[in-house]
């Protein structure tokens, strides 16, 4: 203990007295296990930690795949759950819920409430209890009795978390249910948090309903099952149901997925891609620190001589030099601490929604035992290197050379060996950055089929308000004509749905003189609007005509299909006046009277699916259920929403105002994801291109210092300055170029890993790979440059006078 004592003292005088190398090893190391620590504290907090459900690692979601029509995890028709339910030896039990929403009246001003209808079975599923009173029974589902189960954000914001909640009465659409329950602060089902659950109800109908695909099934597996099982039985029940009702379920399988993974999606593969990232930084500035340590040892050559000749055994000189390695690291891993605490705040939007409010990347006893950990090993792994080049050094030929300085091959080998290692793994990261722009690229420069700036999104959720057509589409008129009215607005209308806002929201149809191809997708798909919809968007029309309001319930059903839907059927021939039903058994043709371009209404992942567009007097679904306003503004969209929010009340008090929001915001959601990773990926590969920049510079200043006799004696026998220029660059440029070899190799297997988060462009984009190795180069010739310059300004009678 006393010798480490004195090692640790005798390392941090010899620290002190090189300020300007210990501030660059240790901001170089800081940067680096603070990139770690932040990365590790998000995925201990999202992959590590379990879901907050009783034996969470037993819930599973149950889709049907319908990869036919592009849903590999499409939700259930609620036929194919009944007998999923019935048929099954695998899960104990297998509960559903369905997305609603209702308006909350009373009790304060009129609110849209996120929800769900559920069987019973659902919360005893998750194995989660409330906080308060208690969830609704089979009778009750079966019965619809007027019961709901409210979520604690609920209870909070409008009853101020009230102790005598259970037996209050809440007006939902205007009816009255009695509130049972409160769910616990942290319960969440998939990605949402929810305001209700009410009773699914469930009838004889909705045993036998197979056309209709919404419920979101989950299930727990049975002790000893595995997903892998589980799949296996589902798969064979799936294949007894196409047999069974081959008109519904030709095209559908089923398949289990573990909860978390749904959860998660494609965010393990990213926080995986970010650690890599990170790994690559640390690897960089570690490397950096070993050269220069090797490039120190060198400096210290006399003093490690003489002190090896005063006795010093080798181990002894080895402890030594690895005790101001750890000194450098544990100093780098307290500011990396600090660096990881702003790095958490920016990793914080990458922990899913479907999370537990406290899986949040934060400082513990586990993320200070990691940097520990992390800091240790990064001391001793890279001060090992150079303390045993520096301690296998030859006495006697160190005390001869005296301060000069000397070859040191062997070294030089070394700091080569470890600038080649840095510049590939900045390749690496270079590529994986530069994939992801060009993802952002290709996405940004897509044609959207309409314009989405100045557009204004609202809803105003009318539900069981309105029990008729008639008063729904008074209503929504009666707003319409005032909202029109105000100014610096151009266009408004009501819609079904708006483009990126779902990835559904479709029909089946017959064509009347066409023969259906089962080949093509068997739905398509279907928006109600105003009359004035699909110009308000300023979507182009490609044949035909447009609504022009003159569509009743009455009069001759109308309909206006997309370009894809056009172009599969009636490939270069006139579409309009053929006929399409879409009312399912109740056969009612409506004429084709336009054709549009098409619209990225799903978003932009997802390929292009044939689509129809009705005039909301003519629509399939109950007017009130196309609740969606938008508003095409001249300046600011976000300008009228208080004078909308007063026409809706001035219409009806009753109906709310909610999601309030641009179409631009909406898109930009959409890829705030990728735009985040990129980002991040980015401020990686940047890092990682400055250290080894600065790695590769350091080297080749260190080896002009190094061989200044050499180069003296060169340009005193008549060498120039600029050969001596090449001869510099040219050897910084040979570590850079296999470095680049080296790194694309490594780029090649290890880009694939970001194939499900690219869009447009592949893991191994060859114009990609190209550009980053040329940025490279340009950066590494520059980091030559430097000193070269210095090299070709050496005096040589001064430096032979010092020799």
């Amino acid at each position: 203990m006393h010798t480490l004592l004195a090692d640790l003292r005798y390392g941090f005088r010899l620290l002190r007295q090189s300020l300007g190398f210990t501030t660059i090893a240790i901001l170089a190391l800081a940067l680096g296990i603070g990139a770690n620590t932040a990365i590790f504290s998000t995925i201990d907090a999202v992959l590590l930690r379990p879901l907050p459900y009783a034996d969470p690692d037993r819930v599973v979601m149950v889709w049907e795949d319908a990869s036919s029509i592009g849903f590999a995890h499409n939700t259930p028709a609620p036929a194919n759950y009944f007998d999923w339910r019935e048929q099954n030896h695998v899960f104990a039990d297998v509960a559903a819920t369905r997305t609603r929403t209702r308006a909350v009246t009373g009790d304060g001003s009129a609110e849209q409430l996120l929800g769900y209808q559920a069987t019973a079975n659902f919360f005893p599923v998750l194995g989660v209890a409330p906080v308060i009173g208690r969830t609704f029974t089979e009778a009750e589902d079966r019965d619809d009795a007027k019961v709901v189960v409210i979520g604690y954000g609920l209870w909070q914001r409008r009853y101020g978390g009230a102790s005598d909640i259970a037996g209050r009465t809440i007006l939902l659409d205007g009816e009255n249910y009695s509130i049972i329950g409160v769910m616990p602060r942290d319960f969440v089902f998939r990605n949402t948090r929810r305001d209700f659950w009410i009773p699914m109800h469930v009838t004889p109908k909705l045993h036998a309903d197979r056309g209709s695909h919404y419920l979101n099934c989950v299930a727990r597996l049975k002790p000893g099952v595995t997903v892998a099982a589980a799949n296996e039985e589902m798969r064979a029940i799936a294949k007894r149901l196409r047999e069974q009702y081959p008109d519904d379920d030709r095209d559908i399988g089923a398949v289990v997925t573990p909860m978390k993974e749904d959860v998660l999606g494609r965010m393990q593969t990213v926080l995986v891609v970010l650690l890599c990232a990170a790994g690559f930084v640390l690897l960089i500035a570690c490397a950096n620190l070993a050269s220069l340590l090797l490039t120190r040892a060198v400096a210290r050559k006399r003093e490690i001589a003489i002190r090896a000749a005063l006795g010093a055994g080798r181990m002894r000189l080895i402890r030594q030099m690895v005790t101001e390695g750890a000194l450098l690291s544990f100093a780098g891993g307290a500011l990396g601490l600090g660096f990881a605490l702003a790095g958490m705040k920016a990793l914080t939007g990458l922990v899913p929604l479907g999370l537990p409010s406290t899986a949040k990347p934060g400082i513990d006893a586990r993320l200070l035992l990691f940097t520990f950990a992390l800091s240790l090993a990064t001391g001793v792994i890279f001060s090992l290197i150079p303390a045993l080049q520096a301690s296998r050094a030859s006495v006697n030929e160190a005390l001869k050379q005296g301060g000069r300085s000397g070859a040191d091959s062997r070294g030089r080998r070394t700091r080569d060996a470890l600038v080649v290692l840095e510049v590939a793994s900045a390749l690496v990261l270079l590529t994986g950055a530069g994939l992801m722009i060009e993802t952002m690229a290709k996405l940004r420069a897509i044609d959207l089929g309409f314009r989405p700036d100045h557009l204004l999104t609202l809803r105003t959720p009318q539900g069981s308000l309105y029990d008729n057509s008639v008063k729904a589409l008074a209503f929504q008129q009666r707003v319409l004509n005032q909202v029109r009215a105000l100014p610096g607005v151009e266009a408004a209308a009501y819609a079904s749905t708006l483009p990126f806002q779902s990835s559904g929201n479709t029909r089946g149809y017959r064509m009347e003189d066409v023969q259906k191809d089962l080949n093509f997708s068997p739905d398509a798909l279907y928006r109600a609007g105003s009359s004035n919809y699909l110009q308000m968007l300023r979507v182009k029309l490609r044949e035909g005509h447009f609504f022009n309001g003159s569509e009743t319930p009455t009069s001759q059903p109308v309909i206006i299909i997309n370009e894809t839907f056009a172009r599969h059927y009636w490939p270069n021939q006139p579409v309009v006046g053929h006929r399409i039903s879409i009312d399912g058994a109740k056969v009612k043709w409506r004429t084709i009277i336009g054709v549009v371009e098409d619209v990225q209404e799903r978003g932009y992942d997802l390929w292009m699916k044939p689509g129809f567009y009705i005039p909301t007097t003519q629509e399939v679904y109950p007017p009130s259920d196309s609740d969606y306003l938008a508003v095409r503004t001249k300046g600011d969209p976000m300008a009228p929403v208080a004078a909308i929010r007063r026409i809706v009340a001035s219409v009806d008090p009753d109906v709310p105002v909610a999601n309030v929001e641009t179409m631009d915001d909406i898109i930009d959601r959409t890829v705030v994801d990728r735009r985040q990773q990129m980002m991040l990926l980015g401020a990686f590969a940047a890092l990682a291109l400055a250290l080894a920049s600065i790695g590769l510079y350091g080297v080749l200043s260190y080896g002009v210092t190094q061989r200044a006799r050499e180069i003296g004696l060169r340009m005193a026998l008549g060498a120039s300055g600029s050969s001596v220029v090449v001869m510099v660059v040219r050897h910084g440029l040979a570590l850079t170029g296999i470095g680049i070899v080296i790194g694309l190799a490594g780029s090649w297997s290890a880009t694939r890993s970001l194939k499900n988060l690219l869009y447009g462009v592949t893991a191994t984009d060859p114009a990609t790979f190209a550009e980053v190795a040329a940025l490279l180069t340009l950066i590494a010739f520059v980091a030559c440059w430097i000193p070269a310059r210095r090299a070709s300004k050496v005096d040589p009678i001064k430096v032979l006078r010092e020799e």
